[in-house]
């Protein structure tokens, strides 16, 4: 399933800030005066968000609301999984484990409503401080395209791992980087690596 567009984006932004500020839902008739746009293609636009999951309407007036954000606008709900089953993220929705909450700082100009979290299963990453069962955030590849050294999560023959992505473009190869001490790196063809998220935070509940 393809990201919202720009505009898409523009209009889910609206839509928060109309709710936050009037305490309701806008008409389709006021999305359309706001983008100067036909209300038929403002009834176009909400349609795909809720292909995507990203907004919930029902046949009432004023009955959009946003998946994935608060009505203050300062928390993302991220799903939650235990494992995944796919790189795409939407076809792992009835894996869904729970949802993360999250402050929208921590998505920095990213898409929130695009991020998930995964349980981290072991502990190949305790060198870099990622423990079991702590919850990892995750950016899908589409808006960040993993780089050099990035902390991933990697599908290798149906199987997701949390590691350390090192390409070789030479070799056409992929190294996926255990932080473990004594656990050597290991190396699997480009082709056989999907690459499904970036880290870019991690939630840990201690216990006393």
């Amino acid at each position: 399933m393809r990201p919202p567009s720009a505009r898409q984006r523009e209009i889910l932004d609206f839509l928060e800030n109309f709710a936050e500020t009037r305490g309701m839902a806008p008409s389709i008739g006021e999305v359309a005066e706001h983008f100067k746009i036909a209300p038929a293609t403002a009834s176009g636009h909400l349609a795909a968000l809720r292909r995507k999951h990203l907004i919930e309407r029902s046949g009432k007036a004023r009955s959009i609301v946003l998946v994935g954000r608060d009505p203050a606008g300062a928390v993302l709900k991220v799903p939650l999984y235990g494992s995944l089953a796919s790189p795409v993220p939407e076809e792992n929705r009835p894996l869904m484990e729970g949802v993360v909450h999250l402050h929208r700082s921590v998505a920095g100009k990213l898409p929130g409503e695009s991020l998930f979290a995964l349980r981290v299963g072991d502990g190949a990453m305790s060198g870099l401080g990622i423990f079991r069962d702590d919850t990892a955030i995750f950016a899908p590849t589409s808006e960040l395209p993993p780089r050099l050294g990035d902390v991933v999560a990697a599908f290798v023959g149906g199987t997701v791992l949390i590691r350390s992505f090192f390409p070789h473009g030479s070799g056409g190869t992929v190294s996926l980087r255990s932080a473990h001490p004594g656990e050597p790196d290991t190396e699997y063809p480009a082709s056989e690596v999907q690459v499904a998220g970036v880290l870019i935070a991690l939630l840990r509940r201690y216990q006393r």
